[in-house]
């Protein structure tokens, strides 16, 4: 008797444990749908969700003349390149010229799991870095892919490409 009673007590327990994992869940979806709903009520173009730990998740949105995620932002007119990266390794790159983009740095040693970012190189030289995440091996790499095309879709036109190779783009 006293088994069967220690057997329902844990089978309740573990029932409990089970429906609090689930409505945490179902919680953090709804919370990431208002954020998203409150960014696209701002007329911002939500182009991908960036966890940036295992319970930190940022969006990465354009507003139509910047791209912002978690505090940073880039101005979508100092874009001249980007490299998508895994591990260090580069994977996609475009710039808007040659010779815009320094070369690119030998890829890290492998540490167990697949660390995806952008690379983003900007006017002036300067560059930021946009981490995409090390999570299951499609999710990560589909992160970083929107985020590249975004930027690559921001970049320069032809004609503006001559322009930024002289020095400076017309407005």
């Amino acid at each position: 008797m006293l088994v069967q009673a220690l057997a329902v007590v844990l089978f309740v327990a573990l029932l409990l444990a089970l429906f609090r994992f689930a409505m945490g869940l179902r919680y953090a979806k709804g919370e990431r749908e208002r954020a998203r709903a409150a960014e696209e009520a701002r007329g911002r173009r939500v182009v991908a969700e960036i966890p940036l730990s295992e319970a930190d998740l940022v969006l990465f949105v354009d507003d139509g003349e910047r791209f912002r995620w978690a505090s940073d932002s880039l101005a979508k007119e100092e874009i001249v390149g980007a490299r998508a990266l895994v591990n260090g390794a580069v994977v996609r790159e475009f710039a808007a010229g040659p010779g815009l983009l320094p070369p690119a740095a030998a890829p890290e040693e492998f540490e167990g799991r697949e660390r995806w970012e952008v690379m983003v190189f900007l006017r002036g030289g300067d560059a930021a870095r946009i981490p995409c995440g090390s999570l299951r091996e499609g999710v990560s790499r589909e992160i970083a892919g929107r985020v590249f095309e975004a930027l690559r879709a921001a970049a320069p036109t032809k004609e503006e490409q001559v322009d930024l190779q002289a020095g400076s783009k017309e407005e």
